[in-house]
């Protein structure tokens, strides 16, 4: 694909088709997820020093989003992030936990002990976990590595 993604756009299109899962792609930020996930958006912003300009961010999910949705954002990024380190790979898969964790579709305790994320998010991740080839060992330590 002629449009390059680095790692850290690659982080942040995973961790927003996370937020959006169950919603259409759309030039919309404010009104398709909580302000829970807003918040947490930026938290990953300001830990990973991440200067984004929104509007280049978001004319990139569109223009990528108009053959087949959501699929071609997240391949790209995927493609992107794969070509890291296996643990920013981890931590990126953690952070898109995080982020299912943090939907208005599921439910969430601080302990992780009743969490719940929808099938359009858990199905997302686990594309993530088969791509990334995270391991069970990698599973168990993402969600620590991302303590925002």
């Amino acid at each position: 694909m002629a449009q390059e993604m680095y790692k850290h756009d690659a982080l942040m299109h995973l961790v927003y088709i996370v937020a959006k899962a169950d919603a259409p792609i759309t030039n919309e930020w404010s009104n398709e997820v909580s302000n829970e996930e807003i918040e947490y958006f930026d938290k990953i912003k300001k830990a990973e020093g991440i200067s984004l300009d929104f509007s280049d961010f978001i004319d990139k999910r569109i223009s990528l989003g108009k053959k087949d949705g959501w699929d071609s954002i997240l391949e790209e990024a995927l493609k992107a992030t794969n070509g890291c380190g296996r643990a920013w790979r981890t931590k990126v898969y953690g952070y898109m936990w995080r982020m299912a964790l943090k939907s208005w579709e599921g439910e969430y305790s601080s302990g992780g002990d009743k969490s719940k994320v929808s099938d359009n998010e858990y199905a997302i991740i686990k594309r993530a976990r088969n791509y990334f080839k995270i391991t069970d060992e990698e599973d168990d330590k993402a969600i620590a590595l991302t303590k925002v």
